[in-house]
């Protein structure tokens, strides 16, 4: 089984061979998770019946495509990772945002992986083989999946997509068992037991569904005991992650897609120069844009430990994604204008500063 040989650098046109069924399974499959089965859980909870429910989730699920599904056409023109590509709108080494952002998530959500996995794989093991639920238990269970995430993290892309066909298939079939199971139980009014809704009002409850749906496609969820600080983290990295992601696809329309994909490389290969080398490597007034929307994501998200104050703005639902993505957005597109492709005077004159359209080849 071959390790991964490509990272941050360029993949050349030769090697991408995926077409739209290996992007399909690999987004069912790696979707068609038990975090999905409890955030289909969250709704429910909060005190919605089951067609309010189900609309809001719609609702904030085509929200968060929206907002998402773009990204990836920027990957697609440039043949490199996201927080690399965003060099083009941050600069070769203020794309550094991105890439800080995108591993502490990384992180985050290979702990979350570990810890819901694990905690599953003790109990039904304990129910189906007697396995005693002590820290012994939970320790290796949770060796053996750290261990399997960085084994498919370090093989890469091919293993990844062989595991998502499987999963594709077996977890639609568990799910579809699942249903089949729960029948006899199901109703479509909400559930007595949540104490009726929870932000108090059918609208504001509803909203906050759709909110949670909507910061899902971004960051994902889970199970409402989970850690605090689990809960705190992802939030706080979403509303800080949106503006770099407003920003990156701002620059995305403006250039028209065409990237200089050799200039985006200057940093990785240490060197200096080239049409995104803005000033010494950053792009200040994208940088400052992306610090003005975090900051007011900051100032809007709601933590289990900590409420920002322009939560009173917003009837205490958290918008701080949304909130940080327009401040974002709209500061760049007032202190940004243009595009370093269509202007090639920027930065310092290098042979890597020549633009060239790196759209595949139709």
């Amino acid at each position: 089984m071959p390790i991964e040989q490509r990272g941050v650098d360029t993949i050349p046109e030769g090697e991408r061979t995926s077409g739209p069924r290996d992007l399909v399974s690999i987004l069912l499959g790696s979707n068609l998770c038990l975090g999905v089965i409890v955030f289909g859980w969250l709704p429910p909870s909060f005190g919605l019946d089951w067609w309010s429910s189900v609309g809001a989730v719609l609702a904030g699920t085509v929200v968060g495509v929206l907002f998402t599904a773009p990204l990836a056409l920027v990957s697609l023109r440039t043949g490199t990772n996201l927080s690399t590509s965003s060099g083009a709108q941050f600069g070769v080494r203020g794309r550094l945002v991105g890439s800080v952002v995108g591993l502490l998530l990384a992180l985050g959500y290979t702990a979350l992986t570990v810890w819901i996995g694990g905690d599953v794989m003790v109990t039904v093991l304990g129910r189906l083989a007697g396995l005693p639920q002590g820290g012994i238990s939970y320790g290796v269970i949770y060796g053996l999946l750290a261990a399997a995430t960085v084994a498919g993290a370090v093989h890469g892309y091919r293993v990844l997509l062989a595991m998502s066909r499987v999963l594709a298939f077996g977890m639609t079939a568990l799910l579809a068992l699942g249903v089949i199971a729960y029948a006899p139980g199901f109703t479509a009014a909400a559930l007595p037991e949540t104490g009726g809704y929870l932000l108090g009002g059918f609208w504001p409850t509803w909203l906050l569904a759709a909110v949670v749906a909507t910061v899902c496609v971004f960051a994902g969820h889970y199970y409402s005991t989970a850690q605090d600080a689990m809960t705190s983290f992802v939030l706080l990295l979403t509303a800080i992650g949106t503006p770099w992601a407003v920003i990156t696809l701002i620059g995305f329309a403006r250039c028209g897609g065409v990237y200089d994909a050799d200039a985006l490389q200057v940093f990785n290969r240490r060197a200096r120069g080239g049409v995104y080398w803005y000033r010494s490597g950053w792009n200040v007034p994208a940088t400052l844009s992306w610090a003005a929307g975090a900051t007011v994501g900051v100032l809007a998200v709601s933590l289990p430990s900590y409420e920002g104050p322009l939560l009173a703005l917003t009837g205490g639902v958290d918008c701080s994604f949304l909130l940080s993505g327009v401040v974002g957005g709209v500061a760049h597109a007032l202190t940004a204008p243009g595009s370093p492709v269509e202007e090639p005077g920027a930065g310092e004159a290098t042979a890597a500063s020549r633009p060239i359209d790196s759209r595949p080849a139709s």
